[in-house]
């Protein structure tokens, strides 16, 4: 059976979360206690556009701060670096944590739910060793970020401009770094692998202003982009170990099922004995004597075609004639 492990990372929602902490350090509902600053993923003008919407009274709506991911792709430096790791599963993974809480794996991953950890339950107690293996797959991924700042007052604009400036170089950056190896920590033990490049960071606080709605608004505008790691990992309940993972996947192909087992795992093997009347078997695969009689190399699966025959590579020789 195969199971599709997925951990992403919507960085819009964490920075969203990073601001609400941030303006609850520096106090800003008390600093603007006639206003309420509104951070969200949700973008107001969007709201405003429905005719019947009970959210338009401007009041309720701004001054606000949204927080979106305008695009996202990889790097142009890492387009030809992919990373993958063997992933193997226990016990311990898939057991509940404290209190009932959940286990490594559902912590882990996204979408665990309680149909796919009874299967993965059910095909680890499968096992005699209790154990279940598969690969991991990271991928690097940079999101170029927008934090929009819309207010009816341009002071105040400016104001929440130049604290989430600040925010971004310097808060934001420490927060995400520190949420995000608790994440993903297994993948750096040193530095965090979530990067904000300063030379990224662009912003506008002036000259954006919008009419469409029969109030006046003013905004302001900052953008960066942010470098992260996302992961799937594809459990396959058939595999042997995770030493065998590539040659089990080979052996998926039926064309390369015998002739390539044991030559991708086992290349230290020894070559067979001649048979009497032959001579020794060719290679470290099992060759054959120059008689009739076939050699055997000392690994199992099939081996290289010699004079007479093919080895098989179970470590015993046959006879062979004399006038092979």
């Amino acid at each position: 059976m195969i199971f599709f492990l997925n951990r992403g990372l919507i960085l819009e929602q964490e920075i969203v979360k990073a601001l609400k902490k941030y303006f609850s350090i520096i106090d800003v509902p008390g600093y603007y206690r006639n206003h309420t600053v509104v951070v969200t993923n949700e973008h107001p003008f969007a709201r405003m556009l429905l005719p019947e919407s009970p959210d338009r009274d401007a009041a309720s709506l701004f001054p606000v701060v949204v927080v979106a991911t305008e695009g996202d792709s990889k790097p142009g430096e890492l387009l030809s670096l992919t990373d993958f790791d063997f992933l193997t599963l226990e016990p311990a993974d898939i057991a509940e944590g404290e209190n009932g809480g959940p286990s490594p794996i559902e912590r882990r991953y996204e979408m665990m739910t309680p149909k796919k950890m009874g299967e993965l339950r059910k095909a680890m107690d499968a096992r005699e060793d209790k154990r279940i293996f598969g690969a991991s797959h990271f991928i690097r991924r940079r999101d170029n970020v927008s934090i929009e700042i819309w207010a009816e007052n341009p002071q105040l604009k400016n104001e929440i401009y130049e604290t989430i400036r600040l925010f971004v170089c310097g808060f934001m950056r420490d927060y995400l770094a520190t949420m995000y190896k608790g994440f993903f920590g297994e993948l750096d033990e040193g530095d965090s692998p979530l990067v904000i490049f300063d030379g990224s960071v662009k912003g506008q606080r002036s000259n954006n202003f919008n009419v469409d709605f029969g109030i006046e608004l003013h905004g302001a505008h900052i953008t960066f982009e942010a470098d992260y790691v996302i992961e799937q990992s594809v459990i396959d309940t058939d595999l042997v170990d995770t030493d065998n993972l590539l040659v089990e996947v080979i052996n998926h192909v039926e064309a390369h099922k015998e002739t390539t087992r044991e030559w991708v795992v086992k290349p230290e093997c020894s070559p067979g004995d001649a048979g009497s009347g032959g001579t020794l078997g060719v290679g470290e695969y099992g060759g054959t004597g120059s008689g009739d009689g076939t050699t055997y190399g000392d690994c199992g699966g099939i081996g290289k075609p010699g004079n007479g025959g093919n080895g098989d590579g179970r470590g015993v020789s046959t006879e062979s004639t004399d006038n092979g």
